[in-house]
């Protein structure tokens, strides 16, 4: 018997969602949902090799919705594909391009780097235009880092991270380089305290995973710690305890990683006496490698420009321009590295309806492309959780009341425990708040929303607790 919530994926108008590819061929692909996280995606295309998970062609893989998939031409995920039944191929990031499989041959010296002119191409912000130098021994391989003098002895299957890359090479001189296409921000029992009241908690018992490619909204009253937990994760204030992951990397065992997490604060960081375009150029030169080229900090410039509609206030001062403009260029300026995630930090505080609107499809096009976001908001619409794959809901001390899919199921989540006369984000806070006629304090203390109502759904069960297991040490996906 066949699963009502199976649908298809192909060129031609019958199927549920529909993608444009040049390609005359038929593309058809069967899903199968297994989970409210998981599917398995059969390939009955006329070319069985179109389909690509993880750089490999499949007939039949078993995925969750932010996976990166390649069908032809096409690159998507099956998230982003959902929230548009027609779609149209998102351009690729400055590093998606590049040669995967190297024979080196010995006695010769390979030049490996960001630059074009480079014998192995590392085509990305966080690589040297020239980054190292790899020669043949009698029986090993050398790596020489350019910009750090230092020689480094390549064993047989090691693998080595540059970047967003990772380089494996083996004695007979075959290298493989890759991306890694399922990066991952793990955090794993994270408690923060008050840097005054060391008795009291501003995150406790904290622990969840979010992939690349997903957008989590996080909300909740004052004083919930959500600045606190983006600032933990990007090691700018010290946590008590916990760890915390990217991709498997410990970040405070392996500082040089939190590169690949940005963070843009509340407060603007932009130097308004300069104009947009002399903003980015000044970041260019504290951020990129030291001897990129003049013509490839051009091409990031107009490309950041390009992808945040910023290119009509390219010469405009950013004291001069409105405040959701200034925002963008904020983003742009986190983005310069292209992190494999995004914190942001309330950026849509006092800014207009419009702005506000404006800033969110700019993040949701932003996982679209791949990168991770969490974005902290005092008070989202109904249109904003429309824009979100998932919605955090933080409680006091820091406790986790909600972790599960934004919309609709947030709102159904609180609005079955409780009467509220708002159908909006604003009933979460309702329920969540709700005071006792009689004492006046709140009827369901921030505990028992943790430990007792969420820590027995199935959303736990499947967004933190399923997630969490994939991510054990020593996980290969």
């Amino acid at each position: 018997m066949s699963n009502q919530n199976e649908f298809t994926i192909g060129n031609s108008p019958e199927n549920t969602y529909q993608i444009s590819n040049p390609c005359k061929k038929k593309i058809h692909l069967h899903v199968v949902p297994l989970s409210a996280v998981e599917y398995i995606i059969h390939n009955h295309s006329d070319n069985q090799k179109n389909l690509i998970v993880d750089r490999q062609p499949v007939i039949m893989a078993r995925v969750d919705k932010f996976t990166p998939l390649q069908l032809g031409e096409v690159f998507f995920t099956l998230g982003e594909l959902i929230r548009n039944r027609y779609f149209l191929s998102h351009h690729k990031s400055f590093s998606n391009q590049f040669q995967t499989e190297y024979t080196l041959e010995r006695g010769k010296t390979y030049l490996a780097g960001a630059s074009d002119q480079c014998d192995i191409m590392l085509p990305s912000p966080r690589v040297a235009w020239q980054a190292l130098e790899i020669k043949s021994l009698i029986n090993q391989w050398e790596i020489y880092f350019i910009s750090k003098h230092k020689k480094v002895i390549f064993s047989n299957g090691i693998v080595l991270r540059l970047g967003p890359y990772q380089l494996k090479l083996n004695k007979n001189g075959q290298l493989k380089t890759f991306i890694t296409t399922k990066d991952c921000l793990t955090i794993r029992n994270l408690e923060v305290l008050h840097p005054k009241k060391r008795s009291q908690y501003l995150i406790r018992d904290f622990s969840l995973s979010i992939q690349a490619g997903e957008f989590m909204g996080i909300i909740g009253p004052s004083g919930a710690g959500k600045s606190t937990l983006l600032k933990a994760i990007r090691s700018i204030i010290p946590i008590k305890a916990g760890q915390i992951h990217l991709s498997h990397q410990d970040t405070r065992q392996h500082p040089d990683i939190l590169k690949e997490i940005g963070f843009v604060p509340q407060d603007d960081v932009v130097i308004p006496e300069l104009t947009v375009e002399e903003n980015l150029r000044f970041a260019t030169s504290l951020r990129l490698p030291a001897d990129w080229s003049s013509k490839a900090i051009e091409q990031i410039v107009n490309n950041l420009l390009d992808s945040l509609k910023l290119e009509k206030q390219r010469d405009s001062y950013c004291a001069n321009i409105s405040g959701g403009e200034r925002k963008r260029v904020n983003l742009a300026l986190e983005l310069m590295l292209e992190p494999s995630f995004l914190l942001a930090d309330e950026v849509c505080t006092g800014l207009s309806s419009l702005d506000t609107d404006n800033i969110l499809q700019h993040l949701r096009q932003i996982a679209d492309h791949g990168k991770g976001i969490m974005l902290t908001i005092h008070s989202p619409d109904i249109e904003a959780f429309d824009l979100m794959d998932t919605l955090l809901v933080l409680d006091i001390g820091g406790l986790i009341a909600y972790y599960g899919p934004a919309q609709p199921d947030a709102i159904q989540y609180f609005a079955r425990r409780e009467h509220s006369p708002y159908k909006s984000p604003k009933l979460i806070f309702d329920v969540l708040e709700k005071k006792s006629v009689i004492t006046g304090e709140r009827q369901t203390s921030a505990e028992q929303w943790h430990y007792d109502i969420y820590r027995n759904s199935h959303y736990y069960h499947d967004y933190i607790a399923a997630k969490l297991v994939e991510q054990e040490p020593g996980d290969s996906s």
